[in-house]
């Protein structure tokens, strides 16, 4: 067996009737996967500048096509050494086509306005279902303090795991799936100083999922599924630029100010790069990009390639990019001056905090559906008194694929000790769900309607 043959399969946690080849299954996935609404939805998502009009600046989606193309230029310099050094027998093609859907689907789990919504979910999760679950179940059974310390953490990458199998229903090949796993760690688990355990990768919902694909691929249990360093490489080359061109392009920042601090701060390398790039001509930034991606990707393979052995065996504890060579010194450099310099910008913040009370208050709004006991809840439909009247115009808001989740999974999903938890843990995962699928101009819709301001 070769070294990617016990990765690169073709097996699903829902076995289809046809035989399938690894190559042929993989070709499938990408058809769904290109065609799924969590994708499409990327276009009215944040990356930097919330509900930017400008169609130059950057969506989550046009990130997303941009991860997907330098993931695919890696894959393909990969590839061709390991074959050239006839290290590994396997399917290029498979390997490509695995590592750019990922590269594809790596933010299709984030909420609206991104990693500050994040934030925002997280603190009123720990600060409200508490009191919500005393309201609707009462006293917790011992597995209670998990599940709970479960539902009270929000990570995009655990929920992009989540909405593509356990929501869409997509049933992606196992390897898919495992390729788009960032950290090892359920949200269910107390962190720890192991690798790849900084933040949750799944949640409890999605644990007999997890238990079969590291079933499959023993070495996830404690460590990545091998493209995903790749993956995670990709991303951090592409918005390493992208961000301060946005920025520079919306205005939040001269790109005199930008080349001044890269004169002064910059590395070596840095400096050279933005020099020969010629900065006042028009397709500057293209060519500054293109000279520093075209180092970081022979870096970046170089580095797959020299902890090779390390990586597939689950060992590697460290991104490819966390190294002491000058490339990756400079986009770390950029990295970190965008993160001071335009995510604490006045207009970012102002545009965030619009994006807070808009999380916040239609969280807030849907929370008395999660103060009714099971068979209230269950039954609304029937509901005719006032207050029954508005919870049930609530409950026809939420989708009816997520609904189906929720009735599917609230009766019959293992591993749970309480029928009652089982039930309120999939009603918050519904709303979680449905709130966190919302696109940044949805989101403001759906609060100024519940606030009684649609006009």
């Amino acid at each position: 067996m070769s070294d990617y043959q016990g990765f690169i399969l073709s097996d699903r946690q829902w076995a289809t009737k046809d035989k399938e080849t690894a190559l042929n299954a993989i070709e499938v996935d990408r058809n769904r996967i290109v065609q799924c609404s969590p994708v499409r939805r990327l276009q009215q998502k944040t990356q930097v500048f919330p509900l930017d009009v400008k169609a130059s600046v950057r969506s989550r989606l046009t990130h997303s096509l941009e991860v997907k193309e330098i993931g695919r230029q890696l894959a393909l310099l990969v590839a061709a050494e390991l074959q050239a050094g006839q290290a590994v027998a396997f399917e290029q093609q498979a390997f490509v086509s695995l590592l750019e859907m990922s590269c594809l689907l790596h933010d299709v789990g984030n909420p609206p306005f991104g990693h500050f919504g994040e934030s925002v979910m997280i603190d009123w999760l720990r600060t409200r279902l508490p009191t919500l679950f005393k309201q609707a179940v009462g006293k917790g059974s011992r597995q209670w303090p998990m599940l709970i310390a479960d539902l009270q953490q929000f990570e995009g990458n655990a929920q992009s795991l989540r909405l593509l199998h356990s929501v869409q229903g997509l049933n992606l090949t196992l390897s898919q799936l495992a390729a788009l796993q960032k950290y090892v760690r359920g949200a269910y688990q107390r962190q720890s100083s192991a690798p790849w355990q900084q933040k949750p990768g799944h949640y409890f919902s999605e644990r007999p999922l997890i238990q079969q694909m590291r079933a499959l691929f023993p070495t996830t249990v404690r460590g990545r599924y091998p493209l995903t360093f790749l993956m995670e490489a990709a991303d951090d080359m592409a918005y390493g630029v992208a961000d301060l061109e946005d920025a520079v392009d919306r205005g939040v920042l001269s790109l005199a100010e930008l080349e001044l601090a890269v004169l002064r701060e910059g590395n070596d390398y840095l400096k050279t790069c933005w020099q020969q790039a010629k900065v006042g001509d028009s397709d500057f930034f293209s060519r500054f990009r293109q000279q520093l991606n075209d180092d970081l990707q022979r870096l970046v393979s170089q580095q797959y390639l020299a902890h090779h052995d390390a990586i597939l065996a689950g060992e590697h504890s460290e991104p490819l990019l966390a190294v002491e060579q000058a490339p990756a010194q400079a986009l770390q450099w950029l990295k970190d001056f965008a993160r001071r310099q335009i995510f604490n910008r006045r207009e970012v913040e102002a545009l965030e905090l619009a994006g807070f009370a808009a999380l916040k208050g239609v969280l807030e709004a849907f929370s008395p559906l999660l103060a009714l006991p099971e068979q209230e809840f269950i039954s609304l439909n029937n509901r005719q008194d006032a207050k029954g009247l508005v919870l049930r115009r609530l409950y026809h808001r939420l989708p009816p694929r997520h609904l189906a989740a929720y009735q599917r999974d609230s009766r019959q999903a293992a591993l749970f000790e309480d029928n009652k938890e089982r039930e309120w843990y999939f009603r918050v995962r519904l709303l979680l769900d449905f709130v966190s699928g919302m696109t940044d101009t949805y989101i403001l819709e759906e609060y100024r309607l519940l606030c009684g301001f649609q006009g």
